[in-house]
């Protein structure tokens, strides 16, 4: 946590003060105060996200109702209490969850009475400050002054550039994260230590989209006369080349053996033969499938939209991307990234999979960054076994380039 969260200003939170209060909103949700409660859960995770994106104006009643409780733009707000009463639970919980006994070291975050924008303060330090020091630090606000980020247009040229060089761009990148992996603490490494310490190869089982009309294979008369659609065999997506060379040069600086295999011709005895790194969601049949049982997990199609569906919900469908918007228009995507033993084939399981192609960008960067890593073990409850996770990342799109990934959901057990 920087040092600027002390002051009592109007200030502007760095990245690793908005990624610790992330964190921090991580671990409330998953107490036994929010994680049952999907109207809570919702309107603390919104308002604290609006509040560190710089759009505290926007926390209003009538726009709370809107956005978070799908009620109508015309709504009464004087006879519809639904936000008021929300926000007064959500403040019973937070203050009940920071009564109990070891969360008085974390980071607070407060939904103050008669107001929608979240606070955030820092913890007291042990045998520096009385309780009413404590209880008198003022709150941290969020600069509204300060700019916000506007997202351009896509431009054209960038969908026309080489496969040559889209792969020389990803090993490059790929090797910059692999480099700076093999810098991580041990305590952080052993996240992934399953996959280095089998005795068996590591398989990298990639997606293959089906392709389109006019590329090589497209007219394969045999699988038409089968009514399947052709699948493509030529052409690995950028997204998916990406991730997997940053895979594979993590493998390799761990002297560990491994092989690559597209999704459709991959079996199921081949994913029993050895650790299993997924890359890519939709255009990955063994993703879905494996994640079907999981928390989080995949829905839809790579034409039409894509969902990452919460089993826990009451709505499906939370997170999703119209892939009828041109892909240099799309400002967000998502992706799970998971760590867990699989029990269906009794093997170490990596899953790198978004919704679309900066969805698993994001996801590769996440399992191969040792910040995002180590941080991952920090917001776990204390009872987790330390051996499977799963999460929900967003990241934002710009002229289709991807931001860091973000953790908005999480599963351990």
């Amino acid at each position: 946590m920087t040092s600027s969260l002390k002051s009592t200003e109007m200030i502007e939170l760095s990245s690793a003060d908005k990624e610790a209060v992330l964190f921090q909103i991580e671990r409330l949700l998953l107490s036994p105060h929010f994680k049952n409660s999907r109207r809570y859960t919702d309107l603390l995770r919104y308002v604290v996200q609006q509040t560190l994106e710089g759009h505290a104006d926007i926390l209003k009643e009538r726009t709370l109702g809107i956005e978070v409780f799908g009620r109508e733009p015309s709504f009464d707000t004087a006879g519809d209490s639904i936000v008021r009463v929300a926000a007064a639970e959500v403040r019973k919980r937070l203050a009940l969850y920071y009564q109990e006994e070891g969360h008085e070291n974390e980071l607070r975050v407060d939904l103050p009475s008669g107001s929608y924008v979240a606070h955030f303060r820092l913890p007291p330090k042990p045998g520096r400050a009385t309780a009413a020091e404590s209880e008198a630090r003022a709150p941290i606000h969020i600069d509204q002054t300060a700019p916000a980020t506007q997202e351009g247009r896509g431009s054209s040229r960038w969908l026309k550039l080489g496969i040559a060089a889209g792969v020389f761009l990803a090993v490059i990148i790929a090797g910059l994260a692999g480099i700076r992996y093999m810098g991580m603490p041990g305590e952080q490494k052993d996240l992934l230590a399953p996959v280095w310490k089998s005795p068996q190869d590591v398989i990298l089982c990639v997606g293959t989209p089906s392709l389109a009309h006019n590329q090589p294979g497209a007219d394969d008369s045999i699988e038409k006369a089968l009514g399947q659609p052709a699948t493509n065999n030529t052409l690995l997506p950028f997204a998916d080349a990406m991730t997997l060379s940053g895979f594979q040069i993590l493998l390799n600086n761990h002297h560990k053996a491994h092989r690559v295999q597209l999704a459709r011709t991959t079996a199921f005895s081949d994913l029993r033969a050895g650790p299993v790194i997924l890359i890519g969601a939709l255009d990955n049949p063994w993703t879905l499938r494996l994640t079907s049982k999981l928390r989080f997990h995949f829905s839809g199609t790579d034409e039409w939209v894509g969902e990452i569906v919460d089993s826990n919900a009451k709505q499906a469908g939370r997170w999703s991307v119209d892939f009828h918007v041109p892909y240099s228009d799309r400002t967000q995507d998502y992706a799970i990234a998971a760590i867990l033993h699989d029990d269906t084939l009794d093997q170490p399981l990596l899953i790198a999979a978004g919704i679309g192609p900066n969805g698993t960008m994001a996801a590769g960067e996440f399992l191969m960054n040792r910040g995002d890593l180590g941080a991952l073990a920090r917001m776990a409850p204390a009872h987790w076994s330390g051996k499977n996770v799963e999460v929900v990342l967003a990241t934002q799109v710009i002229q289709g380039n991807s931001g860091p990934p973000r953790i908005i959901a999480a599963e351990y057990w």
